[in-house]
């Protein structure tokens, strides 16, 4: 994908009066008008991130940056990731090795589903990050009614398409991603009858950082007995694992070895629409500095684990990981990963942990809470929506899960604690 025959910096005026938008494939070029709007406590809207992110992107991602202007002042931006999306080559598992249902009904399903899955090749226009799960797409400068965010943002969406079609990108679906579901109702409404189409993503996991604890005996000591044994059997089991936070430079010398302890996770996924650039991690490491942290996980010297995160002001992002799967259930790595996340988090002093999506039940008995995330796609030819919603199921597996607490019963977690 290609935006090079593009200017710079477009600038389109909006039919609501003194509103204009500055519209950018590259953040250098907008730099100065972001930082203005952008939010001052997310780090991860911010230019360091984002370049770093432009500079090592994903295979076939692209990029449009818009900041609005409410007559000479920036009041908004409004960050989109394009991405050309192969529903087949992203599936860990072809749709004919899905064994094949005894109901006629349900097998002519699978043969609908298989046949457009194998058609499905196009570019998404998304006004999120594919990397996160949040709401990344969007910060006004101040509160607007919902019915307000909804316009601009389809307004936006129109202008960024026009750049992107004059720029010989043809992008057939918009993707508006992670909105929490209760707060975003009139949003919900208002994206309907501009023919959005909603659907329900897996839940992103988050802790609560209570108050109170202060160290992780603290986390402990709210814990039942049942779940207080199982860290201690976890930390046995892991104590052989020697763990190193790593400087740019070790990264850097180890960079290939990550890549494929990450790539091994990736893989093992039911969809992967994404590999990330193996020179991502350093990437962040250059740009975000202390912000990020990359520890590794060694056996007798041997790499066979790592974990990254961001701080994001009052939030921890746990990112992306890698974990050995010869080494993961002797030493229960993985587990003591999610335990070492949350002694960070306390020891930080945030309000909350954020561990994205997937591995929902074990996460919820390390104290993880679920928060409810809607999407919203369009089909820019009015293609039908039941069938660009195969493809949107495809990368969304249902995963069945029984929600965990590894708290007293006078200690449930509370969302907001």
């Amino acid at each position: 994908m290609s935006v090079s025959n593009a200017t710079p910096v477009h600038q389109v005026a909006l039919s609501l009066p003194n509103h204009a938008l500055h519209i950018s494939a590259q953040i250098d070029a907008i730099a100065a008008l972001w930082e203005q709007a952008a939010p001052p406590d997310n780090r991860l809207l911010q230019y360091d991130y984002l370049k770093a992110l432009e500079d090592f992107p994903p295979e076939g991602m692209g990029f449009q940056y818009a900041v609005l202007f409410d007559g000479n002042q920036p009041v908004g931006v409004f960050y989109h990731q394009v991405f050309r999306l192969n529903v087949e080559a992203s599936l860990q598992q072809s749709p004919e090795e899905v064994e094949q249902p005894a109901c006629f009904v349900k097998a002519l399903s699978n043969a609908v589903k298989t046949w457009f899955i194998k058609r499905a090749d196009f570019h998404l226009l998304i006004g999120g990050n594919l990397l996160l799960t949040g709401r990344y797409g969007v910060h006004f400068c101040q509160s607007l009614p919902q019915t307000e965010q909804a316009y601009f943002m389809e307004q936006v969406l129109k202008a960024v398409q026009q750049t992107l079609d004059q720029a010989g990108t043809k992008v057939r679906v918009h993707l508006l991603k992670d909105y929490p579901t209760d707060p975003y109702e009139t949003l919900k409404d208002q994206f309907q009858q501009k023919n959005y189409h909603p659907f329900a993503m897996q839940p992103c996991m988050y802790v609560p950082i209570r108050p109170h604890w202060k160290i992780f005996d603290d986390y402990l000591a709210d814990m039942s007995s049942k779940y207080r044994v199982r860290v201690r059997r976890a930390r046995k089991k892991g104590q052989a694992l020697v763990k190193r936070e790593l400087s740019l430079e070790e990264i850097r010398a180890c960079e290939s070895q990550l890549y494929v302890l990450y790539k091994g996770i990736a893989d093992g996924a039911g969809f992967n629409a994404f590999l990330l650039h193996p020179n991502y991690f350093s990437a962040l490491k250059q740009r975000l500095g202390d912000h990020f942290r990359l520890t590794a996980y060694y056996l007798e010297e041997e790499l066979v684990a790592f974990r990254t995160l961001i701080y994001n002001h009052h939030e921890l992002d746990a990112h992306f990981l890698g974990v050995s799967d010869a080494h993961n259930r002797p030493h229960q790595i993985y587990l003591n990963i999610l335990y070492d996340l949350v002694e960070d988090a306390i020891e930080a002093g945030v309000h909350r942990l954020d561990f994205a999506r997937t591995a929902l039940e074990i996460k919820s008995s390390v104290g993880a809470i679920p928060e409810e995330m809607t999407c919203f796609f369009k089909h820019r030819n009015n293609l039908s929506s039941k069938l660009i919603q195969l493809v949107f199921d495809s990368f969304n597996p249902k995963e069945e899960w029984q929600p965990r607490s590894p708290f007293k019963a006078n200690k449930a977690a509370k969302v907001g604690e």
